[in-house]
């Protein structure tokens, strides 16, 4: 389950010189990246660390080629809006927060990639939220049929309610519309909110792998998207009891310390490779 997402088209001349830079700077001194389990090799890698991050979140996020979303969604039973003031710099951290409900949308948070490609490796280290009510998403995603995704739901981590297992989510939706989804929930050995820990997930031709700090937690092989996504984080609530739960009576902040992305799919290893 996921929000409707808006496709952004383009980024500033600034973002793009930026990014080039950061790819550069990056494949001087790797030819291409090779992941454990997967064939071939990435071209790029973007790591945001956020542990020395300052100045405006907007901008510092544009450099590393990510954007922060500003839209509505009309989810059920209650909407929410992802609000650009909803995702700043807290310390050493990236801080995605959702808000404490009183009317109208539920005030979410959202950053997504500029660019969108077909297969990768992404590596969000993260602390969930401590507040009930909220759904933190890590996903390649192009819209509703091409996403594979990982999911916490912050009311059920680690106690189940009336409607969903406790646990964490790790999904491939439906490649065909009104089909149905491959998706495994997966028991905590750790309370989320406590630390830091990696979520990961390898997208491959034919399968999505899923890793929590490093181990190996599931792999799909059914509903498999097949065509170039975007990278997104969000943060959100619709009150919906049978998945995000709430709407939250509290403040909600999830903690992202760093961003571990690789892309550019090479189907050999190119130069000087790099195991990550």
């Amino acid at each position: 389950m996921s929000p409707t997402i808006r496709t952004i088209l383009g980024a500033s001349l600034f973002s793009a010189v930026a990014l080039a830079q950061k790819v550069r700077e990056t494949t001087d001194s790797c030819g291409s990246y090779t992941v454990d389990g997967m064939k071939g090799a990435f071209a790029d890698a973007v790591t945001i660390d956020f542990s020395n991050a300052s100045g405006d979140v907007g901008s510092f996020l544009d450099q590393n080629g990510f954007y922060i979303s500003d839209y509505n969604v009309e989810s059920t039973p209650v909407a929410h809006r992802f609000s650009k003031d909803h995702v700043t710099l807290g310390d050493g951290v990236l801080e995605m927060k959702v808000s404490a409900y009183t009317s109208g949308s539920i005030l979410s948070s959202e950053i997504a990639s500029y660019d969108s490609f077909l297969h990768g490796s992404v590596r969000v280290t993260m602390k969930s939220s401590k507040t009930a009510g909220v759904c933190e998403g890590i996903f390649f995603y192009k819209n509703d049929n091409q996403e594979t995704d990982i999911e916490l739901l912050t009311t059920t981590s680690l106690e189940a309610s009336d409607s969903v297992p406790a646990g964490y989510w790790t999904t491939n939706q439906a490649v065909v519309p009104g089909g149905q989804s491959t998706s495994k929930n997966i028991a905590f050995g750790f309370n989320p909110t406590d630390d830091f820990h990696e979520y990961r997930i390898d997208w491959a031709e034919g399968s999505t792998t899923f890793f929590v700090d490093g181990t190996q937690v599931n792999k799909l092989t059914d509903n498999v998207p097949t065509e170039a996504s975007a990278f997104i984080f969000n943060a959100w609530s619709s009150g919906d009891k049978f998945w995000s739960a709430g709407p939250p009576t509290a403040d909600s902040v999830t903690q992202i310390r760093k961003i571990e992305l690789y892309k550019g799919y090479l189907p050999k290893v190119q130069g000087r490779a790099c195991s990550v």
